[in-house]
């Protein structure tokens, strides 16, 4: 049993509602887990998260943004309490809406919610009794305490929350065949895509795979999971995994899709990792788990892969909301002016951009399958940006210019935008530092 702990700071519970929302998925799940703080669904007591031993929780996830004193104070024991810890949500993550606070003083704010108000019927001031208080600024969880794995969204998929537990629990199905693929690869004799400076999984990877991705010339990305043993170029790979940052945009790519398939990684949807959750879960794993008995030589790639995609995210903008929409790009429309969402009702098929309509699409993290653009409403952002530390308005500007159907200026979109920084850093203002 994989002792597990929820913690939810301020927010509106709909990340654990999406948890929830899985229904008979979970029956796999369950039984593994042992549930050991879950304040919203069990009543459990603070104080016996509280009275636990340091570590003696495997799994932690934080939900919601550090608004109050009790949510800092709370995440700092998760922290001491969980091995792992994972920000669950837009929220703990980013900051979410409730970071478009830091706009103002924390002063101006309670005057606003507790005096001024229009809906105000009585009292008055900032109530003190049996109330935590309020931080001063929101601020991201990983400014407080080192998180270990995020999970973005407002809130995150269903099966993005899944994936995630079922690879922190080593629950995934691995064939685990005796032989490397290459023992059974049509380029093992000539023209190997590793001798000539590609990167290529076959080394760690299980023979069985009726793809053969090698013979049209493409690499090996692990769908079929780690071998029992590697083949002789698995040195190879291991010296070309630890240089990464010096090889091609596509074999960037080619190390996201092989974490993805190889050790059932969520990566593509919103799973990003801080730490090396590969050898947490190997130290944990019983004997007869999977990841617990890869070869030193698998283990070592996997790790070096890990570790560039945890430091170098320089080429993420790849995988972006746009990717996974079906509209058209470069239709019969063309954006003329800035359109409010209430202004007209667009169509189906052509570019909400193009159309008139600010949708963050492009300048927007994958993983929600474009849930909004879907259902006719633009994107705004919720699984939080391509490029951090930049300007997000110019850089939205300069993105859509450049790529789509737009016929007014850089200067003439950013002036009809009536909310800079409520549309352009709606979830994410929290994570520009100062505030």
């Amino acid at each position: 049993m994989v002792k597990v702990a929820f913690w939810q700071n301020s927010d509106c519970w709909g990340c654990h509602q999406s948890l929830i929302d899985l229904h008979l998925s979970l029956l796999p799940v369950l039984p593994a887990l042992e549930i050991v703080y879950w304040p919203a669904v069990v009543d459990f007591k603070y104080d016996s998260l509280v009275a636990r031993e340091p570590g003696e929780i495997v799994v932690g996830f934080i939900e919601g943004s550090v608004r109050t004193k009790q949510d800092k104070e709370g995440v700092k024991v998760m922290r001491e309490k969980c091995q792992i810890i994972i920000a669950f949500g837009s929220c703990a993550c980013y900051g979410n809406v409730h970071g478009l606070a830091n706009q103002w003083d924390i002063s101006e704010c309670i005057d606003r919610k507790y005096n001024t108000v229009e809906s105000k019927v009585s009292g008055g001031g900032e109530p003190t009794e049996h109330v935590p208080g309020f931080e001063p600024k929101i601020v991201n969880v990983d400014e407080i305490i080192k998180v270990d794995a995020y999970i973005a969204g407002c809130p995150p998929k269903s099966e993005q929350i899944f994936s995630a537990i079922g690879f922190l629990l080593g629950q995934k199905p691995f064939p685990m065949n005796d032989l490397a693929f290459c023992n059974e690869c049509s380029l093992n004799q000539s023209g190997c895509l590793l001798d000539e400076g590609k990167l290529c999984f076959g080394p760690i990877t299980s023979v069985g795979c009726t793809m053969k991705c090698p013979d049209a010339g493409n690499p090996c990305v692990g769908c079929m999971g780690p071998a029992k043993t590697v083949s002789a170029r698995a040195s190879k790979l291991n010296d070309m995994t630890k240089n990464l940052g010096s090889v091609s945009s596509g074999d960037k790519k080619t190390t996201y899709e092989f974490l993805s398939l190889f050790l059932n990684v969520p990566l593509m949807a919103g799973f990003d990792l801080a730490a090396d959750i590969l050898k947490q879960v190997k130290k944990r794993g019983a004997p007869e788990t999977p990841l617990a008995n890869l070869p030193s030589d698998t283990e070592a790639i996997a790790s070096n892969v890990l570790a560039y995609l945890r430091d170098n995210r320089d080429f993420t903008d790849i995988s972006t909301v746009c990717d996974t929409c079906d509209r058209v790009i470069g239709s019969k429309s063309t954006m003329t002016k800035v359109k409010r969402d209430y202004e007209g009702l667009p169509n189906m098929e052509d570019c909400l951009i193009e159309q008139g309509y600010i949708c963050l699409g492009p300048v927007t993290k994958a993983g929600c399958g474009g849930l909004c653009i879907r259902v006719n409403a633009p994107c705004t952002g919720c699984y939080g940006q391509t490029e951090w530390g930049v300007n997000q308005a110019n850089r939205f500007a300069d993105t859509v210019l450049k790529g789509f159907n737009v016929s007014i200026s850089k200067e003439e979109l950013l002036a009809q935008v009536k909310d800079p920084i409520g549309t352009f850093e709606k979830f994410t203002l929290a994570s520009r530092k100062g505030g």
